[in-house]
């Protein structure tokens, strides 16, 4: 099985490694990852208007992994950049990070609750997500640290202390049962997180794994019903 990871963010960041390491510990036996990243686009995903930027490159390469024979595509933000359209341009199964982790969290939880970074900005954007995805009378918060996720790495100290006072703030004051991390940078801390609040806590680039490679191994994909073919068309770059 081979699963191409599109980080779609530009340059390749530090994260890069870190993905490539977590998902080489988590994967089943004879899964092969890739992970790349478009030539174009956003250095970071935190609004809509990144969403935007991203959202064309994204599923330029998305076609691509199709033609080069992969099984799967992960599209790796929490955003799920453009993500209705590589389900209706390709037809191997094609998951994001945020839709798969917060339908896992309705099953374990009556509410739960996003945590992560970026702000306000940020949370508005969660929050239409979740709308879409039909799962706004499940959550119970966002809550946010206002560092920005090209800040992660050098604020690392100051960000999980803020994680986990969010997340017991969720817990305690929202009724969240569970909590998603709201952002694939924040890879690694989700057990640690655990330990301390007690409840089930998400990290969203495992889950995006395991799902694509059970959808791969039970030769199921997106509907072309819900998410058929694009027409035939000249289109213009």
């Amino acid at each position: 099985m081979r699963i191409k990871v599109i980080e779609p963010v530009t340059p390749a960041t530090p994260w890069n490694k870190m993905i490539k390491e977590t998902y080489e510990a988590y994967k089943d036996p004879g899964t092969e990852i890739d992970i790349v990243n478009p030539e174009k686009g956003p250095e970071s995903i935190e609004q809509i208007y990144d969403e935007t930027w991203a959202s064309l490159p994204t599923l330029l390469e998305a076609e691509k992994a199709e033609r080069e024979g992969y099984d799967a595509v992960i599209d790796y933000c929490f955003e799920d950049p453009a993500l209705p359209s590589l389900k209706e341009a390709l037809t191997i199964p094609v998951v994001g990070i945020d839709e798969p982790s917060i339908h896992l969290a309705s099953m374990l939880g009556r509410k739960f609750s996003v945590v992560g970074v970026g702000g306000r900005n940020t949370a508005l954007a969660i929050e239409d997500k979740v709308a879409h995805y039909g799962l706004s009378g499940k959550l119970a918060s966002v809550r946010l640290s206002d560092l920005r996720v090209l800040d992660i790495m050098k604020e690392f100290d100051r960000l999980m202390n803020e994680l986990i006072e969010k997340s017991r703030k969720a817990v305690e004051e929202d009724a969240a049962d569970v909590i998603v991390l709201g952002c694939g940078g924040l890879l690694n801390i989700a057990e640690r997180l655990q330990e301390k609040l007690n409840v089930p806590v998400i990290d969203p680039a495992l889950v995006a794994l395991k799902i694509s490679e059970d959808l791969v191994k039970l030769r199921l994909a997106q509907s072309k019903k819900a998410y058929p073919k694009p027409y035939e068309k000249k289109r213009t770059l």
